[in-house]
C-alpha cells in the first residue's frame, strides 16, 4: 500500500495514516484499547520525528528516531516549534483531545 490508508486489527488496534511500501510512513495516528494514542510521524514502519503519546490523562511529547524515543520530553510549545514546514500541516491533530480522536477514528 502507498498513500493514505486505515488499518484495523480485530484486537481493537487502529492506525489511520500514510503508508509507503506497505509500511507506516509519514503522518499517522495509532490507537490501542484503553485510551492509548500515538500521534506523529513514521518512517519505514517506525516512529520517526515528532510525536505525542497519550495514555489516559498522561500526555508526553517527544522526538523519535528509528522507533526509539529521545530521552528529553518536550512541552507543547517545544513540540510545535520543532515542526518543519510539512509537519505544520498536521498541527490540528496534535491539539485534539481523546474525545476528538475517538470521534475521528470511530471508537466508542
Amino acid at each position: 500500500m502507498n498513500g493514505y490508508g486505515e488499518f484495523i486489527c480485530k484486537e481493537g488496534k487502529k492506525y489511520f495514516g500514510f503508508f509507503k511500501n506497505d509500511k507506516k510512513d509519514g503522518f499517522g495516528i495509532c490507537y490501542w484499547p484503553k485510551d492509548k494514542f500515538f500521534i506523529g510521524f513514521f518512517k519505514e514502519g517506525k516512529q520517526n520525528g515528532i510525536g505525542k503519546y497519550i495514555n489516559g490523562n498522561n500526555i508526553k511529547y517527544r522526538k523519535w528516531k528509528n522507533g526509539k524515543k529521545e530521552n528529553k520530553n518536550l512541552n507543547e510549545e517545544e513540540l510545535f516549534n520543532n515542526f518543519n514546514h510539512i509537519e505544520k500541516r498536521f498541527t490540528k491533530f496534535f491539539k485534539w483531545d481523546i474525545k476528538k480522536l475517538k470521534e475521528y477514528m470511530e471508537i466508542e
